[in-house]
């Protein structure tokens, strides 16, 4: 246990005298920390930009209007003349997110039976103003609807209370459990930071090895070990893990709290899951560190490795949906893992046995890269001849 202690110290005092190791642990964290919270920190969208195009011209359509006018979220800005083309308003106007269409025979169409449509065309370059515009758009219009229909049911001599029952049957109430105010500072922050926590302690172990032989010092790093490659993997990974875990703690007792991200009640015990994921990275790092010697073509590697993690997650776009090749590659990122267990133990708060089968993936991730690093370690001693 000395030896490893040794070795953990003599691995903090290289850090300290190499200027890309506290950039990567310190600097770049915290400016790509504050730096994406404060971009997301306004959480939601207060409006969206808007313009109407009325060719009916009816008592109905004005009720249509005075409806949009009321959504929260919608600001009319500009109302279009029959001769204007829907594509030229978006491209002269990019300030416009959507154009709402009432068509011609609108109000006539309805009171004579036939169904009649509200014409929603969005920029849906953003496929959030797309979906927020469509929403509101739904909302309102079920709104007036009932309203046409309930006047119709009372004109047939349908009392009031029966009347309301027949218009609405069914109600929907949804109840969003795990971010109820749809913040996308609690949606993207966390899987952000948390793809950044994987890739820094990557990285960072991704050169431990391999720095040694670029400055000749792995043979006095094998003394000091008792030439013991055991001592030299655990040293080298507690070292890295210890970094990443505390990176972690940041995370969770700063980040988040400085921008008011919800900590769960989960929180204490899931930094458990945070020490693993540190530890697999480390290893995953040092692994890349011993089968490539070379410490750009190691980064290189990393980087590519790495970079795909938060797109291939699952945080952005489901898994299940992924074409079957991008499915299975999906499985061969820890981070893939890591998010499955932060969603389930971290935001949905379930108990910790939920959690099993992530921390066994996590583990194996760990097998595996912790035997790679001993028999490149072997491979290489018969090399240099140690």
């Amino acid at each position: 246990m000395k030896t490893i202690t040794k070795i953990i110290l003599r691995e903090i005092q290289r850090l300290k005298s190499r200027a890309s190791a506290w950039i990567l642990v310190f600097i770049i964290p915290t400016l790509l920390f504050f730096y994406l919270g404060s971009i997301y920190k306004q959480g939601t969208i207060e409006y969206v930009n808007i313009a109407v195009k009325n060719e009916d011209q009816s008592k109905l359509s004005r009720t249509i209007i005075q409806n949009i006018e009321a959504s929260p979220k919608l600001n009319i800005i500009k109302f279009l003349n029959s001769s204007d083309d829907l594509e030229s308003v978006f491209i002269d106007n990019p300030e416009i997110k959507g154009v709402y269409l009432i068509p011609k025979d609108f109000e006539k169409n309805i009171y004579h039976g036939e169904q009649s449509k509200l014409i929603v065309y969005t920029n849906s370059s953003n496929i959030v103003y797309g979906n927020l515009l469509y929403k509101e758009a739904a909302t309102f219009i079920n709104t007036v609807s009932a309203g046409i229909n309930l006047k119709m049911f009372q004109a047939k001599g349908i009392p009031y209370k029966k009347a309301i029952k027949m218009v609405m049957p069914i109600k929907v109430i949804t109840k969003p459990l795990f971010n109820p105010y749809y913040n996308y500072l609690f949606y993207l922050i966390p899987g952000i930071t948390t793809a950044l926590l994987q890739m820094i302690v990557f990285f960072m172990a991704a050169r431990s090895i391999n720095s040694e032989h670029t400055n000749k010092t792995y043979k006095e790093l094998y003394q000091l070990s008792g030439q013991s490659i055991f001592n030299v993997i655990f040293g080298k990974l507690i070292t890295y893990t210890l970094i990443g875990f505390l990176v972690g703690l940041v995370i969770f007792s700063v980040i988040y709290p400085l921008f008011g991200i919800p900590l769960s009640e989960n929180a204490l015990f899931f930094m458990v899951i945070i020490f693993i994921f540190s530890l697999v990275n480390a290893i995953l790092g040092l692994m890349t560190s011993t089968l490539f010697k070379d410490e750009t073509i190691a980064m290189d590697m990393s980087l590519v490795y790495n970079s795909p993690a938060f797109i291939f997650s699952g945080f952005t776009f489901p898994i299940m949906a992924m074409p079957a090749f991008d499915s299975w590659y999906a499985q061969l990122i820890p981070y893939t893992h890591f998010l499955k267990a932060f969603i389930k133990g971290f935001e949905m708060t379930t108990p910790f046995h939920y959690l099993y089968p992530q921390i066994i993936n996590l583990l194996l991730f760990f097998l595996f890269g912790y035997m790679v690093t001993v028999i490149a370690l072997l491979i290489s001693h018969k090399k240099m001849k140690i």
